[in-house]
């Protein structure tokens, strides 16, 4: 999914768990271990009551296609997620320095 996708998906819009692993292919258990390894941020009180920004779609699909395309463990997933996350702050910060010099 392009970055322009996942800004159109906003951190206020709220899904539930089963909502979110119907959309990525993810399993409850694979979404609430993500959560504790820190990809997922979710709000509420227990975990089944969980609720997740609607950009975690976004995240959860790059984990699933991980996971199938290079049979990753949800460890793997977490610290892959992380990578690739981490990457394109990076890459957006770039972006918004070159848009300054030429300024």
């Amino acid at each position: 999914m392009s970055s322009e996708i996942a800004a159109l998906l906003s951190e206020h819009v709220e899904i539930e768990l089963e909502e979110l692993a119907r959309a990525t292919g993810l399993s409850d258990a694979e979404i609430l271990e993500l959560a504790d390894y820190g990809v997922f941020e979710p709000v509420g009180g227990a975990p089944l009551r969980w609720r997740f920004s609607a950009r975690c779609i976004v995240l959860g699909r790059r984990a699933s296609r991980l996971r199938e395309d290079f049979g990753l463990d949800v460890s793997g997933l977490a610290l892959v997620a992380a990578l690739l996350e981490r990457i394109d702050d990076l890459e957006q910060e770039r972006t918004r320095l070159r848009a300054q010099l030429l300024e």
